[in-house]
């Protein structure tokens, strides 16, 4: 390829990249101003499986877990 068609190339890519980029933002822009750009619930799914409530309170002093990280300070779960 000569370097005349490899730069007419890489020039047609951008401006379909820059498009492609151009209508997305207006896409998303159209989407805020409905009111409808929530995350997905895909996501939503998947990040309210980390915010469940801590089920271990040691309100007795230490479980006796070797594997709980509150409990065992040394070892493999411990601060070192």
């Amino acid at each position: 390829m000569s370097k005349k068609s490899k730069a007419a190339s890489r020039e047609k890519n951008l401006q379909k990249k820059r498009a492609q980029r151009a209508a997305n933002r207006a896409h998303f822009q159209e989407l805020a101003r409905l009111g409808q750009n929530s995350k997905s619930v895909r996501f939503r799914r998947k990040s309210s499986k980390k915010k469940k409530a801590n089920t271990v309170s040691h309100p007795f002093g230490p479980c006796g877990n070797i594997g709980c990280r509150t409990c065992n300070t040394y070892g493999q779960f411990g601060n070192y």
